[in-house]
């Protein structure tokens, strides 16, 4: 029999107090499942009621103060039992565990501050008897000699007495620190533990009708709590050249909810219950559709390093998710669902391009509060822009993923035209369900994830892809050849962005950015360095001039790259390099000998794809030129 699901929001019958029981029931509900969003979790308890003939008042106890009441929803497994009332209430109630804390600390500080009292008692004793000790010094009396047995008797004697009273204040004293020390510990305890003496409860009180006596009623209780979320991560595990990528496709999972899951069943779901689930309303549409504001801000510097504004298209719509990078920092961030951004610049004087996919990009000086308007595309609509952040296409829609071949016992994949077997290299039995905007991750192995604040590693699948490896450089930057594989089919995976930790035959080479583009077929990672290929990049100053030329400046660049492979076998490289491109119309530049390179002109990349054999070197020599007024005053590197 299907619950019944009534929206507790809308709910609520004025109903007479005579109406109402006086004795009300407290219902002790347990988690049963938790569907994990990534901003938010989806909560189901399960109980059991036992109803009277009539109007029954009930209270499920013990929920999650960070619940919102908006999403709660109550199913009864009764089809006759009427929802009268639902109502969620935050009351404060005694901490059992806390009072019985307290009274555990009180009975303990009592009987430390009788030990100290004794123990202060023994010191004065032992005080006094070595002041008496101390006092008779007289030994005879003054007109009587003493024999030397006398004085050595009365010799041994103070010896030992003193020193026995030294070694009891030694071994009170011990007992007294120790004392405090417990004293001063449980005072601060009791102190932490007093504001949690009385707690806030979160329940949600319900009145049932009920046409006769019922036992063993089931109740469901939803709720969406936003202080939970989860974040995908990866692991690359390379083990032979030969062979296909091993990718772990785990979640980092966190929540503060007041409440601890505790052996629950868990589904990860990339959907987001706080985008809303509303339609768009049918607006006229007017010719011309909005008046484009033409007027650009007067540039003045920043006051502060942190810059913030809103990127809009240009209907003022905002644009959630463009790229916001300063020029010639490592520096970037995104723009939220309200298009705003916030960036700390690294120099003042750096300017900031902003970028998204179906709109042109754009370059500006930084100043406070800035409003910048994206035009738009139209020949790149259909396009994705993949840089830092997620495509606008998307955001929108969702990635539509399409299921994987392959073989895994215990494993589902369910789509909209019917279920599909798949497999993984997994023995995690999980259900994975696909739909247009989301993908979730059905889990049969109970988790436990306490609601400490604290981030909790769940692994859900494990992917054999099919890879082909081969070595790049580019030695402009960076001195080492890597390692790369790309994988093959990429798009059919339901991944989202995040860091993947990457192992070569098992030993940690460092992390890298998953950032799935789903109209590319492959998708390249470095799975590590090798240093048997060494390579350099030096200039060669006889074919390096700079000339001022009238009111311009040329200058001539020649580059010379050397591979060398010191393995056994042969090896590809590919190699790559850049030459300067004009920003402005007033510059010039040009390669001059590429080398037997391929140039991107775009780009201003060259690359070469080498064939070295064992022990073979080869070298690589470029030449470019650029002119530009000397009134631009920059370097050409």
């Amino acid at each position: 029999m299907k619950p019944k699901f009534i929206l507790a929001k809308l709910i609520f019958c004025l109903l007479p107090l005579a109406a109402i029981d006086a004795e009300a029931q407290n219902v002790k509900t347990k988690i049963k499942d938790i569907t994990v969003y990534r901003n938010g979790a989806m909560v189901t308890r399960k109980g059991s009621l036992n109803l009277q003939k009539g109007n029954n008042t009930l209270y499920l106890n013990g929920l999650s103060t960070e619940l919102d009441p908006n999403t709660l929803r109550i199913g009864l497994s009764n089809k006759n039992v009427k929802i009268l009332s639902v109502k969620h209430e935050e009351t404060v109630i005694d901490n059992e565990k806390a009072q019985k804390f307290s009274a555990n600390s009180n009975n303990r500080l009592a009987a430390l501050k009788d030990s100290l009292t004794y123990y202060k008692a023994q010191i004065d004793i032992i005080s006094k008897e070595e002041a008496l000790i101390k006092a008779n010094k007289n030994i005879g009396g003054e007109n009587n000699g003493v024999t030397t047995a006398e004085l050595k008797a009365m010799t041994d004697f103070y010896k030992k007495e003193l020193a026995a009273n030294a070694s009891k204040k030694i071994s009170v004293n011990r007992k007294m620190k120790k004392y405090r020390d417990e004293i001063l510990r449980l005072t601060q305890e009791k102190e932490n533990h007093h504001k949690s003496i009385q707690k806030k409860d979160s329940r949600v009180k319900l009145v049932l009708s009920s046409p006769s006596a019922l036992t063993d009623v089931a109740v469901t209780l939803n709720y969406i709590v936003f202080s939970a979320s989860w974040e995908p991560f990866y692991e690359l595990r390379a083990d032979a050249a030969n062979e296909p990528i091993k990718l772990v496709y785990g979640a980092h999972i966190k929540q503060s909810t007041t409440e601890d899951w505790n052996g629950v069943k868990l589904t990860i779901s990339t959907g987001d219950p706080s985008l809303g689930n509303s339609a768009p309303d049918f607006k006229p549409m007017y010719l011309p559709g909005s008046k484009e504001s033409k007027e650009e801000k007067k540039w003045t510097p920043p006051v502060s390093k942190l810059i913030y504004g809103t990127v809009v298209d240009k209907n003022q719509e905002p644009i959630a998710g463009a790229s916001v990078v300063e020029t010639d920092a490592d520096n970037k961030t995104t723009t939220d669902s309200k298009g705003r951004f916030v960036i700390e610049l690294e120099k003042l004087e750096h300017s900031l391009s902003f970028a998204h996919a179906g709109f042109y990009s754009d370059e500006k000086r930084a100043y406070e509060n800035m409003h910048v308007i994206l035009q738009e595309n139209k020949d790149a609509l259909n396009e994705n822009y993949v840089d830092y952040g997620v495509s606008r296409k998307a955001s929108c829609t969702g990635a539509v993923v399409k299921a994987m071949e392959g073989s895994v016992a215990g494993v589902n994949v369910s789509k909209s035209k019917g279920p599909k077997e798949i497999k993984y290299n997994e023995n995690i039995p999980l259900k994975l369900s696909d739909t247009q905007t989301t993908t979730e991750f059905d889990i049969k192995v109970p988790y436990t994830i306490p609601g400490d604040g604290k981030v909790y590693d769940v692994s859900m699948l494990t992917y054999d892809i099919d890879v082909d490896y081969h070595y790049s450089t580019m030695p402009r930057a960076s001195k080492n050849v890597y390692l790369l594989a790309d994988l093959k089919n990429f798009s059919q995976y339901p991944l989202l962005r995040g860091n993947a930790y990457v192992y070569l035959d098992n030993i940690y080479q460092g992390e890298c950015v998953i950032a799935p583009d789903f109209s590319a077929d492959t998708f390249s990672v470095p799975v590590g360095k090798d240093k048997d290929i060494a390579v350099s990049r030096q200039e060669v100053k006889d074919l390096t001039s700079k000339k001022i030329l009238g009111s311009s400046i040329k200058v001539v660049k020649c580059v010379e790259i050397t591979v060398k492979n010191n393995k056994n076998a042969e090896v590809e490289v590919e190699v790559c390099d850049q030459y300067p491109l004009p920003k402005y119309s007033d510059i010039k530049s040009e390669v001059t000998d590429k080398g037997g390179a391929e140039i991107d002109a775009e780009k201003g990349k060259l690359t070469w794809k080498l064939k070295l054999a064992p022990q073979e070197k080869k070298v690589l020599r470029f030449s470019y030129e650029v002119k530009y007024p000397k009134t631009y005053g920059f370097t050409v590197e």
